[in-house]
């Protein structure tokens, strides 16, 4: 056996065994679709390869997503490794989770057995034990190291009328302003994942955008639905950002030592993280920053953007807990005030936007009457 070929046999094994101990290096999205083409390609380094699929569609996540065409255009990607993907893709998002009382087979057993080999120098029993659970958060770190949220807010409104998401990835590689065509796609793709996370762009955000261009509204929706993909946003507008409310500011250096703590594996990028972070919020309306520290306050609920966003939480038309609204991790993230939640449900009652609002002895529950779609067809055809 050749030395390079030694070499990459070492590596493999190493990989594999680190993804099995549950090592956090492991679990970084290079590391995970390295560990994934391994089994397609197996005489060859694959990291190459890894890292361009991250740096073309975005992140493990949206490659898994891609389309087959999308994958089989790209450089080395052949159609068998394509396929893999999308079987990976389709597991993910279509295989129903078990019934937590039915302990027959474990969530990682399956896991391990239909998609990565044993290693061997552990037998069938030591695998099972060692293969570690899911990560809550999914795939990488959990943070995320660019926002582009400004970009997205500013071109939203002007997109084509149309929900094919091929077309308005077209349009964001051709108006981004960022010069380097490799960042327009991966910024590119950065944006459709978290404005349009169904995988097509939804017509609600496209009339909303085009309504609130500009406006406040327009940014309370798009930070929504940023919050909704990189929920670590939850984390630290509830411990950080609520927790210092009575002082309206927060020192930068803390955001850094609280990604420090919760994202250990981040130590080389904890300030682009940071910066990044700071972006989203700053960009998002939530709070105003300069080079030390953060200044901030519950805001003004306006009533477009809670009308998207309470239709978007509670999409099916019902009857619903007040107290579900109250507590909401996404609406607590808004930092509206949190008082005048339900003043703004009587408000959407009175302009017939919303049936009833019950607040009687214990009982305390509203009920809505419109899907997404007919409550952004009424805030688009109305003045508010």
């Amino acid at each position: 056996m050749k030395v390079t070929e030694k070499k990459l046999t070492g590596h493999r094994q190493r990989l594999r065994d680190s993804f099995v101990a549950g090592e956090d290096s492991s679990r970084q999205k290079e590391a995970l679709l390295e560990l994934l083409l391994m089994y397609a390609i197996p005489q060859k380094d694959v990291q190459p390869l890894a890292q361009r699929l991250i740096d073309q569609f975005g992140d493990l996540s949206s490659v898994l997503n891609a389309d087959l065409e999308s994958l089989s255009g790209c450089q080395e990607v052949r159609s068998y490794i394509a396929t893999l993907l999308k079987l990976v893709d389709w597991i993910r998002k279509h295989c129903p989770k078990k019934n937590k009382q039915d302990k027959s087979e474990k969530p990682q057993e399956l896991f391990q057995a239909t998609l990565f080999e044993t290693p061997a120098n552990l037998d069938e029993k030591q695998a099972k034990e060692s293969m570690p659970k899911p990560a809550i958060k999914g795939y990488g770190s959990g943070l995320f190291a660019k926002a582009v949220l400004k970009e997205a807010i500013e071109l939203l409104p002007v997109i084509p009328d149309t929900e094919s998401l091929e077309e308005v990835k077209n349009y964001f590689r051709t108006n981004l302003h960022f010069s380097a065509e490799q960042t327009r796609n991966r910024y590119t793709n950065y944006i459709t994942r978290r404005m349009f996370p169904k995988g097509y762009a939804d017509k609600e955000l496209r009339l909303f955008a085009k309504k609130y261009a500009g406006r406040q509204e327009l940014k309370d929706v798009c930070f929504y639905r940023f919050c909704k993909m990189e929920s670590s946003m939850l984390g630290i507008a509830d411990e950080l950002l609520i927790r210092s409310i009575g002082s309206g500011c927060l020192e930068r250096s803390l955001l850094k030592e609280y990604i420090v703590q919760h994202y250990p594996s981040l130590q080389k990028s904890v300030g682009d993280c940071a910066k990044a972070v700071v972006d989203a919020l700053v960009t998002g309306g939530i709070v105003r920053a300069d080079k030390t520290k953060l200044t901030f306050s519950y805001r003004r609920v306006l009533i477009p953007s809670f009308a998207f966003i309470l239709h978007s939480e509670f999409p099916e038309p019902g009857m619903y807990d007040l107290a579900r609204l109250e507590q909401n991790p996404f609406m607590r993230a808004m930092l509206w005030q949190p008082d005048q939640l339900v003043p703004a449900l009587y408000e959407l009652r009175d302009r017939g936007l919303l049936s009833k609002i019950s607040e009687i002895d214990s009982v305390r529950q509203f009920t809505t009457r419109l899907t997404l779609r007919q409550i952004t067809e009424r805030l688009v055809a109305g003045e508010f």
